[in-house]
């Protein structure tokens, strides 16, 4: 009697618990999960690759990193993916930092050190994330993961150019 009643007991937690897992996975759904490549339209890696190999007939093979090259101007995206809930791994690159160390703007970019080494990546390879209210950013060379809605939306700056926008929900440390 005493066992039934303890297995009742169980099964009974064991419900309550569930709806509150499946909410958590329900959220964690709710972003759709982008990998870089993700940001590039068909034929575009290609397209890249071939303009990246004119740059380095222009520039000399052995300028690399040791003179300003021209970040590839291609501002070709996925229209799909405007207005998308997404979730993308990468790095902070601040343009502004706060005495609390907040920042409110800042490029997402796909690998420690772009826009700081020459050249930038492209512009369909980096996001100007917005964020209202700021977040606080740890450290520089730390990964992780912006969410938020992606939009088509190009925008200038002196450190890159970017073909995408986010409006940044969650700055989440990087966990694979």
């Amino acid at each position: 009697m005493m066992r039934a009643l303890f297995l009742c007991l169980v099964c009974a937690l064991a419900g309550l618990a569930a709806p509150a897992a499946t909410g958590e996975a329900r959220a964690e759904s709710a972003y759709r999960e982008l990998i870089w490549q993700d940001l590039l339209p068909e034929g575009e890696a290609e397209r890249i690759a071939r303009l990246q190999q004119v740059q380095a007939m222009e520039f000399g093979f052995n300028h690399f990193g040791t003179e300003q090259m021209p970040q590839l101007r291609t501002f070709n995206v996925v229209e799909e993916l405007d207005g998308e809930r997404v979730r993308i791994a990468g790095f902070v690159l601040p343009f502004d930092f706060a005495a609390s160390g907040e920042v409110s703007r800042f490029l997402l970019v796909p690998f420690v050190g772009a826009c700081i080494h020459v050249p930038p990546p492209p512009p369909n390879q980096l996001i100007y994330v917005v964020a209202d209210p700021s977040v606080s950013v740890r450290g520089l060379w730390d990964p992780v993961f912006a969410e938020g809605v992606l939009r088509t939306r190009r925008q200038d700056s002196d450190l890159a150019d970017t073909a995408y926008t986010l409006e940044l929900s969650a700055l989440r440390p990087y966990r694979s």
